[in-house]
């Protein structure tokens, strides 16, 4: 199955059901179909199959068109962040070696309309390159076809609980493949989809109300921003959705509250991997587990490192691959993250394990999140810090190490302890580990 093809048949069934709004804009799926058609055309006339195309746009419904004309053109597209600074897209173009970058300036031209024309692709076509930056902070690029996307589809909808009657709220930007991903699934199951036009949860209660939005899929950072701002039950939402990163108890517990009516799920997956696991909240109350193998998907555990055999996987990783996180396996099947391997503390030799610790310091009833890091040191080579938000006014640095004191072993207790209001995010919504340092 190819990505567009059920966004094809939803035009056919239905060619006035909206499929898309961004703040005043709002298109159709037979106005969706319409553009895509007339650019893929426009687009396969002037490149090569496979040419790869840089996607910059401001407006997120320009953005997911201009990827999908480029899927049907069978060129490959490269989504980026609209407000990239310009050194970085110097390093990503350098690295694509693109035949061009469709921002908000390019020019489409239309004339003839020959759909003919348009090249005949299948699903093992190569058609995103997911700019993926792991923990480096040097972004690499996970080339996917397909099949490693479609064939998920049909589990998301029946795993997360969407269905065509949904309208799906999105914060954030596309550049992001677990917001280009949920976007890509509503449109192929039939539903509408609403970007948010803000970085403020205020406006996204607002947004969330006003359009009737049934579904949510967020990043737990913004999960925690719109808590804070959230004062009343959303009682009309059934699917809320997470991903790129872990839900702690206390969001679990707020998004129950806020969302009595939603089934609260979260997963496990990776750019070359795709989904992995999968919990809901509803019906599993381990909330440090990532809970049970997703569909078609076979786990294992090797010298403590998670191992994936699945359809989802990106070509150049299959059959069996691993993005090198640590982790364990219970009597049931549920899946625990204990952190990635190259992101273990060396201090004096011995390996450290950051989410042992972060785990103790989140289960500190005044503290909201905490993020542990190792920097350099001379003599031990690598030394523990962490940061920490408060979920009180009492949180010091004092009491968190006092906290420390009484809950970790002396060789792991962080060195030095930052409290800030929040952490910073990067361009997906996942905390920007470069800014720790």
């Amino acid at each position: 199955m190819l990505i567009f093809s059920g966004i094809f048949k939803n035009a056919e069934l239905n060619s006035e059901k909206i499929c898309m709004t961004f703040n005043k804009r709002i298109i159709t799926y037979g106005e969706l179909v319409k553009n895509i058609d007339e650019k893929a055309l426009f687009l396969a006339e002037k490149y090569e199959p496979t040419s790869k195309i840089i996607i910059k746009n401001t407006n997120p419904i320009d953005a997911v068109i201009n990827f999908l004309a480029c899927s049907r053109a069978a060129l490959i597209a490269i989504p980026v962040e609209a407000k990239t600074a310009s050194f970085k897209l110097q390093q990503i173009t350098a690295k694509v070696k693109q035949s061009c970058i469709i921002d908000d300036k390019f020019c489409f031209k239309y004339e003839e309309k020959d759909y003919s024309n348009l090249p005949d692709i299948d699903d093992s076509h190569i058609f995103l390159g997911a700019l993926s930056s792991g923990t480096t902070g040097h972004n690499k690029i996970i080339w996917r076809n397909h099949s490693s996307w479609s064939s998920a589809f049909k589990y998301q909808s029946e795993v997360f609980n969407i269905s065509s009657s949904d309208v799906l709220f999105i914060a954030g930007s596309l550049s992001y493949t677990g917001n280009l991903n949920s976007t890509i699934h509503m449109l192929n199951e039939g539903g509408s989809i609403v970007f948010s036009k803000s970085i403020y949860p205020g406006i996204w209660i607002k947004e969330i109300q006003q359009n009737n939005v049934t579904s949510i899929f967020m990043v737990p950072a913004r999960y925690r921003i719109l808590l804070k701002e959230l004062n009343n039950n959303l009682e009309g939402v059934n699917s809320i959705l997470s991903a790129g990163d872990k839900l702690n108890y206390q969001t679990v517990y707020l998004l129950k509250k806020r969302f009595p009516n939603a089934s609260i799920c979260e997963y496990y997956g990776a750019s070359e991997l795709g989904h992995v696991a999968y919990i809901n909240f509803r019906e599993n109350n381990i909330t440090d587990s990532v809970g049970k193998a997703f569909p078609q998907v076979k786990l294992w555990i090797k010298d403590g490192i998670i191992w994936v055999e699945s359809p989802y996987i990106a070509p150049d990783f299959k059959p069996r691959a691993s993005v090198y996180d640590l982790g364990k396996i219970d009597e049931e099947g549920n899946l625990y993250i204990l952190g990635r391997k190259n992101n273990t503390i060396n201090k004096g030799g011995v390996k450290i394990l950051p989410y042992n610790i972060e785990k103790v310091l989140d289960s500190n009833p005044d503290v909201l999140k905490s993020v542990v890091y190792g920097v350099k040191d001379p003599i031990k080579g690598e030394e523990i810090c962490a940061v920490v938000v408060p979920k009180t006014d009492v949180v010091t640095v004092e009491s968190i190490k006092n906290y420390c004191r009484n809950n970790l072993e002396s060789y792991i207790q962080p060195k030095k302890i930052k409290i800030v209001k929040d952490l910073k995010l990067n361009s997906s919504g996942k905390i920007d580990r470069k800014t720790l340092i």
